[in-house]
């Protein structure tokens, strides 16, 4: 394990204290590593998508830019 610490808006603090009093999550720190683990690795994504493309016929700049687009990793 590693700590870091992280700045978020009032909000989100307010948001993750409130899953902990519910019991919905054990800790702050537990809610934000259970959010990490949840969401993809778009790095990785990213670079998949790459290699695909790479290994692909070529594809115009146009489809290309779609395609990351439309995945969320523009």
């Amino acid at each position: 394990m590693k700590r870091i610490t992280i700045t978020v808006p009032d909000e989100i603090a307010a948001k993750a204290q409130r899953a902990v009093e519910s019991g919905s999550a054990k800790s702050l720190s537990g809610y934000f590593r259970d959010l990490a683990k949840r969401e993809p690795d778009w790095v990785l994504a990213r670079e998949a998508i790459d290699e695909l493309i790479a290994q692909s016929e070529p594809i115009t700049e146009e489809s290309r830019r779609w395609a990351l687009e439309t995945l969320g990793v523009a």
